[in-house]
Parts: C-alpha cells; structure tokens; sequence
C-alpha cells in the first residue's frame, strides 16, 4: 500500500442523485402498507459513490456529474464541496434527481428512482469538461439509457483518443441497445456487469461461458462480478481469470457495485495490471458490503488493516 501512488485522472460521468434509505422486513406487494424504518439522507447515485471512494483512495477525481438548481442540487453540490471536487456541470432549469432504497434483512436492495438534470445531457455540455488521452473515464448506466442519454452514448463512442473508460451499465442494461455495444466493439472498453447483468447482454447459462463468447464477438473485455464467487475477468482472448472475493459478513449490498468500479479504477490510475486492479476492487467492495449504506468506503489504510496479506 506505501507504494501505491494513483496518478492518472478518472472523469467520473453520472448522476449525483439524494438518497433515502429505508430497512423493511420484505418488500410489500402491490396494494399492501408495510412499516419501514429510515435509516439515511444523503447524497448518492452510482457516480457519486464512485467519486467518493476515489478521493477515499487518494485517486484523482474529474466531475462530471450535473448540480441541479433545488434542493438536491445545493445538497450535491455541498457534498462535492467536501471532497474537494469543483462543480464543472450545471443545470439551471432541473433538480437533481432522488432514489428511494429498500433493504431487506438479506441485504437485497431495491431502488425506486425520481430522474433530474443528471438525466440530461447534450453535445455542448460535454464538450466542455477536460478530456486528454491519458484521462480515465468511467459511466454509470443510468445516465446512458433512454432518448435523454443519446449524446452521452455518442460521446463515449467516439472518444477522440480511445481513452480507456469502464461503463457499469447496471440495472439499465435492458434499455441499452445491442448497437450502443456494437460501436463500442474493438474500444479500450470495459464492461462491469453483476450477474444478472451478464444473463441480460450475453445471455443464459454459466456466466462466465456467455460473457467470454460476448467479449470475444465484441473485442471487449467484461468483468463479471459474481458476489461470494468473486470476479471473473473475460476477454474473449485468453482464458477467463478468477479473481476471488473476500469474505466478510454482508450487512447490505448498497453501493456494492460503485465500491467495486471505485477500486478497479484506483488499481488503473496506479498504472496496475488489470487483475491486480480487479483484486483491489474486491477488497473495497468487500469493506462497503460489511457496513450500512454505501457512504463510508474505506480508504487505504483502512484497507490495510482488514486485509493485511493482501
């Protein structure tokens, strides 16, 4: 860990998004009232928690994620304040959107989202955050999908350097289209995809066998996060390469996979080979799973202390 020096910038594109979280002892069914207890205010969404875990990580941040002009937005734009990321994005007409998050005592969460100006992207906006070629670039899936994420699709597509970027498509992935992956083919492109994720883009059956046949057809390589298996790296090339998960007790799985994205990008920005990067990112993960939210990743030398061999 002495030794680990992240240096390469990481434009983190997404949504800053407040959250409200909520424990309930099931998810109730349609028509049915169902006590919950709140447990968190605070800003979120797949990017900021990327963001976050990064300055955790000491890894240098680039904001790209839009500051809305309510109530949320002055929230977002106090918590980037305090991790010391200027606001280079602003809607003038638009909130930030809000996620309810519902935790069930297995740890299982499940989200209902309110969209805002993070929703809203066009060529010109995008135009002026600084890009070079050694830049890093990471894209949530919620900000890609649908008609309001036309520009944004188009612009990773067509990155002026074939900047390396990871696109964690998350639970949007079905909204994708098939050609949004077909232009990314032969790219300096990762995917992140959980299991699901992996069923829904390279179809059924053992997940690891679908999305080494994908990344071979695409030229991409997809990291597949598969929980107490751990990760799998496929690139259609060579072999499929495990990469296996920490143990710990799971107290929920909020923010699981931004941790995860967070630590692959810290381990790239620190000029690591990617299954050294993977690793980390199994460790940050690992610490999100074990506590309440998604709002306390860890930084290095609380990586340190749990994992010591590591």
């Amino acid at each position: 860990m002495s030794e680990w020096e992240a240096v390469t910038p990481v434009l983190v594109i997404g949504g800053a998004v407040g959250d409200l979280v909520m424990t309930l002892p099931r998810l109730p069914t349609s028509g049915e009232d169902i006590e919950a207890q709140p447990q968190a205010r605070q800003i979120g969404g797949c990017a900021f928690n990327v963001a976050r875990a990064l300055v955790r990580l000491e890894t240098p941040v680039i904001n790209g994620m839009p500051v809305g002009n309510g109530e949320w937005g002055a929230a977002a734009e106090a918590a980037m304040g305090e991790l010391g990321l200027e606001v280079l994005l602003r809607h003038g007409q638009m909130d930030n959107g809000w996620c309810l998050a519902l935790v069930e005592p297995n740890g299982e969460r499940t989200f209902i989202t309110v969209s805002g100006c993070e929703s809203q992207w066009n060529k010109a906006q995008l135009a002026t955050l600084p890009l070079t070629e050694h830049t890093l670039i990471y894209a949530s899936g919620y900000e890609l999908a649908g008609e309001s994420g036309e520009a944004l699709r188009e612009w990773l597509t067509r990155m002026p350097f074939d900047q390396p970027r990871l696109i964690d498509p998350g639970p949007r992935i079905a909204q994708l289209s098939e050609d949004f992956f077909a232009m990314l083919s032969d790219s300096h492109t990762l995917l992140t995809l959980n299991r699901d994720e992996v069923a829904a883009l390279c179809g059924a059956g053992d997940a690891v066998e679908a999305a080494q046949r994908y990344a071979a057809a695409r030229n991409l390589t997809l990291i597949c996060r598969l929980d107490r298996d751990g990760a799998w790296i496929c690139d259609g090339r060579t072999p499929p390469l495990h990469v296996p998960a920490y143990p710990v007790d799971v107290v929920d799985t909020i923010g699981a996979g931004d941790a995860h994205c967070a630590g692959l990008l810290a381990g790239l920005s620190a000029g690591w080979p990617l299954p050294q990067a993977v690793d980390l990112a199994n460790r940050v993960a690992a610490c999100v799973v074990a506590s309440l939210g998604a709002a306390n990743p860890p930084d290095r030398q609380q990586l340190q202390q749990r994992f010591p061999q590591a």
